[in-house]
């Protein structure tokens, strides 16, 4: 399999050696996966999940956090899908994380309900009719809800998390409101939540949440993150 591309680079994450395949001029991880990956915690032996993984870089992060993981990352975009497998088998991870490009509206196709331990999510920030969409296709449907919407998302971690899994999500903070009625609507609990603050005198600009499938009602606020301390 050829490693790269003619609009890619390999770049290293500073971390346990690893390395990630990016494209130039296209979709790009940003800083909210690493806040995203920094904020799950996890056990050994867990069975991942993480919906519209992009270019794989929260399960390749993630694969070494703990012993025995096995990491599952769902991608529609087929270019995408293509990169992230490059960057595990760049890593040597083949064993542990398994890319499969497919709509995650059609999980319960794949597997089968209740298996995993922990779902993990960047999702799309802005509704359809909201903001600018941008002219590269990758960055406007890892922007916006493109392809699936924040229903579809809980919805299939619902379908995926075995009784008190774990889902941890990033999403905007203006839109907090909304993430709370579907997490209830689906049963899952938001029992964790941290703001984060990209400048110290702005208001929060996005926020992380662990969420517990069948979790009773209690929510702690964590210290929030000033990007520019950190």
């Amino acid at each position: 399999m050829k490693i790269l591309k003619e609009d890619e680079k390999i770049e290293d994450l500073d971390e346990y050696g690893l390395k990630i395949i990016q494209a130039k001029n296209a979709y790009r991880f940003t800083q909210d996966a690493i806040l995203l990956v920094k904020f799950v915690r996890l056990k050994n032996d867990e069975k991942i999940m993480d919906l519209g993984s992009g270019s794989g870089i929260i399960p390749i992060l993630l694969s070494h956090r703990r012993k025995g993981l096995s990491i599952y990352g769902i991608e529609i975009q087929e270019e995408l899908a293509d990169m992230s497998k490059r960057s595990v088998n760049l890593n040597k991870l083949q064993d542990s994380i398994h890319i499969i490009n497919e709509d995650i509206k059609n999980v319960k196709n794949l597997f089968k309900s209740n298996q995993f331990d922990v779902v993990i999510s960047n999702p799309p920030y802005i509704s359809l009719g909201k903001g600018i969409i941008s002219s590269v296709n990758s960055r406007s449907i890892a922007r916006h809800e493109l392809k699936c919407n924040l229903d579809d998302i809980i919805s299939s971690s619902n379908y995926l998390l075995k009784d008190k899994g774990r889902i941890y999500l990033i999403f905007k903070s203006s839109r907090l409101i909304d993430l709370i009625l579907i997490l209830n609507k689906y049963g899952i609990e938001a029992k964790v939540i941290k703001f984060i603050h990209f400048e110290k005198k702005r208001k929060a600009d996005v926020f992380l949440v662990e969420g517990v499938k069948g979790g009773k009602r209690e929510l702690k606020v964590e210290k929030p993150i000033f990007i520019q301390d950190e």
